[in-house]
């Protein structure tokens, strides 16, 4: 297992090395000059001259590349063309609310989808099926910000009961939260009632049943857990998804988040922050995927056995047998 886990880690340091690069090169065919874009349209040549030497522009491609991933490596994202600024500073204050909301949503939708999947699988085709099946595809086909914008309408203009925009207190994450979480369960719905299908189906559920086990527990214990792969990858997807993609609810909701930061770095041509917040958010993607890929081998006992879980305990047994 050990083994299996420095590879996945590698294989993620890889990962991230290639999508730095990749958008540091995109990033060169940005139309415009970085030293124009820092001093504006008014500046003489001199003022432009002097702006290159400060931020090094004027050096090659990969010079200035590998000097990005060294101060990356000392924790150093750079600084921001228009204020500045280090942009380490700038995202560590954002990073946190686009995570309490990513987070809390998914776990409210993990919670949701587990729940409304079992069921509809357990009761095909009935009416309850049928019910959440509808709600599942209206909540992944809706738009974020459009689902974001009926509860404002509804929760906070009409009712009264939260507010409308802000991040200063819990109650100001209920809608934002509700939001992602509806949609992450529409997905995780779908996953979890395709796979308990396929699972219940087996010989060694209708075993269950006949030993006389309590249904919820050959749903759960029997069902749920050995179909929990595919789901567990769906709720990571979704995760990833919604760490790099609360844009348009962070919009909606006014939070500054760190989704909102790279948005208004685009349209204002400020790199150094575009860079360093795909990073940011691929990182934490990456170590996502990383912790999902080391959970399949303590949920799949299959997985658990071929990475070398347990080998040492054959091994003995097997010696202990021999002996005899």
């Amino acid at each position: 297992m050990l083994k299996y886990s420095v590879k996945r880690l590698l294989f993620m340091i890889l990962t991230l090395f290639l999508t730095t690069l990749f958008v540091f090169t995109l990033l060169e065919f940005v139309p415009g000059d970085p030293a124009r874009i820092i001093a504006g349209e008014g500046a003489t040549e001199a003022s432009l001259a002097a702006i290159r030497d400060e931020f090094q522009l004027n050096d090659p491609f990969f010079v200035r590349f590998f000097r990005y991933i060294g101060n990356l490596l000392q924790g150093n994202l750079g600084v921001s063309y228009k204020t500045r600024q280090p942009i380490a500073g700038a995202i560590g204050s954002r990073l946190p609310l686009t995570m309490i909301i990513a987070f809390w949503g998914v776990i409210v939708g993990t919670l949701l989808g587990l729940l409304a999947g079992t069921v509809s699988a357990v009761k095909q085709y009935s009416l309850f099926d049928r019910v959440l099946t509808f709600i599942s595809l209206f909540g992944k086909s809706a738009p974020s910000f459009w689902i974001a914008m009926l509860f404002v309408l509804i929760f906070s203009l009409k009712l009264g009961w939260l507010p409308a925009s802000g991040s200063y207190s819990f109650k100001y994450w209920i809608l934002p939260v509700a939001t992602i979480g509806l949609q992450a369960s529409s997905g995780i719905t779908r996953m979890t009632r395709s796979s308990v299908l396929e699972v219940i189906r087996q010989d060694y559920i209708r075993t269950a049943r006949a030993k006389g086990q309590v249904e919820w527990v050959v749903v759960i214990r029997h069902g749920l857990r050995n179909a929990f792969i595919p789901i567990l990858t769906q709720i990571s997807s979704s995760l990833c998804e919604y760490l790099g993609g609360t844009v348009l609810v962070e919009s909606v909701f006014a939070i500054p988040g760190i989704g909102n930061y790279v948005l208004d770095a685009v349209q204002r041509q400020d790199l150094p922050v575009v860079l360093s917040g795909i990073f940011i958010i691929c990182a934490m993607c990456s170590v996502v995927i990383l912790l999902t890929d080391l959970a399949y081998a303590f949920i799949d006992p299959r997985i658990k056995s071929t990475y070398g879980f347990g080998v040492k305990k054959k091994k003995a047994d097997q010696k202990e047998g021999g002996n005899k």
